[in-house]
């Protein structure tokens, strides 16, 4: 009998020190920040001073055309928005940021990625540019932004694009309630992706600050994609190079932490103008293929927001702008075409 406890006490032992060896050999440290820097901006990348806060920011395309603001989703940078800028920047001109905790922006000092830090940000930087208005898109997570923002400071915004994101927001509480809840609730629901549910998970998050092998990040990426053999090596190594940009894993696990929201240092949110009140052009633009956030939702915001066009992309996934650039920027650009003051003045002046 001793002798069977000793036996299963040792391979007990030898699992445990396995399992160890095996996270150890997953565990990527953070990079220094000076390579990556070097690596990830361009002659267009700039950083933009928020109460002492740099974020990394570009400017491109037309100079003289309307401005566009593009956002992110979660875990991605502005580098996912550069085949539009490549497509639309000959016309139009493209602003784009790496919003708090991803990219080469970093984590916030404060640890503050409430929606009013975010919504602060987005206004000093139309501020540094000396923009009165501009079109507002984003993706995911970036989208739940530019409906905010819109819904917050309409007077800044001529037209709104939604893409694979987007909730509804009826007051500043209501949002704030609904964040907590409504992904994990949803997730429940619809029994999405793998990567999307467990990364609402406590444990999950908590190995993502010290495990990000590339092979995750390609399983990851190929997870937003409709067509996953489309997924480049440059591009996962870009994705999780930004990951281990120092401060970006911890910045997103703190993103659930509802007691360091700090928002002292910035002005209150107001309850935001009614959805159903938004009174400017916007473009819902959605992949079919998407694991992360179904469709219905996308159908929803078509049916609430008005003067809202639905645009479906069969065999897209996630982040259709970067899956297929072409095709979405195009569409994209015909939707500014339709409603870009500079063009349309120009064209009546022509008459």
């Amino acid at each position: 009998m001793m002798r069977w406890v000793i036996r299963l006490g040792l391979s007990l032992a030898i699992s445990v020190g396995l399992v160890m060896a095996l996270v150890v050999s997953l565990v990527r440290p953070d990079l220094d920040l000076e390579p990556l820097i070097e690596r990830y901006t361009n002659e267009q990348s700039q950083w933009v001073d928020v109460g002492g806060f740099s974020i990394h920011v570009r400017d491109q395309g037309n100079p003289e055309g309307l401005p566009v603001l593009l956002l992110h989703g979660t875990f991605a940078s502005l580098h996912t928005w550069e085949g539009w800028v490549a497509e639309l920047g000959d016309q139009y001109r493209i602003i784009s940021l790496d919003l708090p905790g991803f990219g080469l922006t970093g984590p916030h000092p404060n640890h503050d990625y409430s929606l009013a830090s975010t919504l602060n940000i987005l206004e000093s930087i139309r501020e540094h540019f000396d923009i009165n208005e501009w079109v507002v898109a984003g993706n995911s997570l970036g989208a739940g932004y530019a409906l905010a923002y819109a819904q917050h400071k309409p007077q800044s915004v001529i037209a709104l694009g939604l893409l694979n994101g987007g909730r509804v927001r009826l007051s500043q509480a209501d949002y704030e309630a609904q964040q907590a809840t409504v992904e994990a609730r949803q997730a429940q629901e619809r029994g999405d992706s793998i990567v999307a549910q467990a990364l609402r998970q406590p444990l999950a998050r908590a190995l993502l600050a010290q495990i990000t092998p590339a092979f995750l990040v390609r399983y990851a990426l190929k997870d937003v994609y409709g067509h996953p053999e489309l997924v480049g090596e440059a591009q996962v190594a870009r994705y999780q190079d930004l990951l281990r940009r120092p401060g970006n894993r911890e910045a997103f696990i703190k993103r659930f932490d509802r007691t360091r929201r700090l928002t002292s240092n910035v002005p209150a949110l107001g309850d935001p103008v009614p959805a159903y009140d938004l009174n400017l052009p916007i473009l819902i633009v959605w992949g079919d293929q998407d694991s992360w956030i179904p469709l219905d939702v996308g159908q929803t915001l078509a049916s609430v927001l008005p003067n809202a066009e639905l645009k479906v992309y069969a065999g897209l996934g996630h982040i259709p702008m970067e899956e297929s650039p072409e095709e979405t920027a195009a569409y994209f650009g015909q939707f500014l075409d339709s409603i870009n003051p500079l063009a349309i003045e120009s064209a009546d002046g022509a008459q």
